[in-house]
């Protein structure tokens, strides 16, 4: 009777801690970005990566309830003791948005304290997801010895494959070629911020974007520029540094709007979105470099902001090439996973 009890019990709390951890995660997905949980689409990329990982859990479960032998109490209640983790650790990131408070000055690794931590909570819950549906399925298709250790190494080439993908994503920049022959006119073109240097320069990366939007902007493509980006250590703000170089061309200044307050992609973007309403129904470009527009773009497709992008002509180094893609497809990674 105790067995079959502790079989019930395993099962039906398995389950719902399972289900409350996809419904947790989609929520804060949404909701940190001040999003409502009715942007929710299932067809975008990184809700269907949370899907599977939590229908694999959910079938995992329903099977190892019936692969009784495979799997011993103390196991089951491994399981559970996981999940309970996991789920904690999603409260810890709500609890951080909401009422945690951070030095808004303090960064760590060029990112604002706040974002470190709540990242930590999100990927740290994940982990330990993919640990418990490579646990339990590799306790359903094996009886092996140091089965705890060997889910670990799985976890890793799991997590490798995935940053795999995002690789290959990452590396498909061949549609935001400038296309000269195709004259298409927007009404704005958004250019995001990056690094500036000595004496309010931009650096040549975003100097690259800057110059492209010009370009544009002079052929008549362009009737606006937006110009984004916070404050640069010891500078003035990347928006402000591209606003000098843009008048300095000759841009006047009814033509640019500067936002200087974002410090991320993803805050550049949901400025975008905030300007919905002025400019429903018009075509938006962004500009910014090839390695960087794969995320953008599916930032855009997450906040449902309808716009098109073109890459700038700046050539980076191939060492240089290979270390901004393998970044941009960790932090496209992290976007498609937990929108941050």
């Amino acid at each position: 009777m105790a067995k079959k009890s502790l079989r019930n019990n395993f099962l039906l709390i398995s389950l719902i801690l399972s289900i409350l951890y996809l419904i947790g995660l989609s929520f804060l997905k949404y909701y940190t970005n001040g999003l409502s949980i009715k942007n929710y689409s299932f067809r975008y990329l990184g809700n269907i990566v949370n899907i599977v990982f939590s229908g694999l859990l959910f079938i995992g479960i329903l099977v190892a309830n019936f692969k009784e032998k495979n799997f011993k109490p103390a196991q089951k209640k491994f399981i559970v003791f996981l999940l309970v983790i996991a789920n904690f650790l999603l409260v810890l990131v709500y609890l951080s948005s909401e009422f945690f408070v951070y030095d808004q000055s303090s960064y760590l690794f060029s990112f604002q304290i706040k974002k470190v931590y709540t990242g930590f909570f999100y990927i740290l819950s994940f982990l330990i997801i993919i640990y418990v549906v490579l646990y339990i399925w590799g306790a359903i298709f094996f009886i092996e010895k140091l089965h705890e250790l060997r889910t670990i190494v799985r976890t890793i080439f799991v997590v490798m494959l995935l940053i795999i993908v995002s690789i290959f994503y990452v590396w498909d920049v061949k549609k935001y070629s400038y296309k000269r022959d195709d004259f298409v006119q927007y009404e704005i073109a958004m250019i995001p911020g990056a690094a500036v240097w000595s004496k309010n320069k931009p650096s040549p990366i975003f100097e690259g974007r800057i110059r492209k939007a010009f370009e544009m902007y002079q052929e008549k493509r362009l009737k606006r520029i937006i110009v984004t980006g916070g404050n640069a250590p010891g500078e003035v703000s990347e928006a402000e540094a591209a606003f000098i170089l843009l008048t300095r061309l000759g841009v006047p200044n009814k033509d640019l709007i500067v936002e200087n307050k974002s410090s991320t992609t993803t805050e550049q973007i949901k400025y975008l979105k905030s300007l919905e309403d002025s400019l429903a129904n018009k075509k938006i470009l962004i500009v910014s470099d090839s390695f960087h527009l794969p995320r953008i773009m599916q930032i855009c497709k997450f906040f449902h902001v309808k716009a098109e992008a073109i890459a700038s002509d700046y050539k980076l180094l191939f060492s240089k090439t290979l270390y901004y893609r393998f970044r941009e497809a960790i932090a496209l990674l992290l976007f498609w996973l937990f929108a941050i």
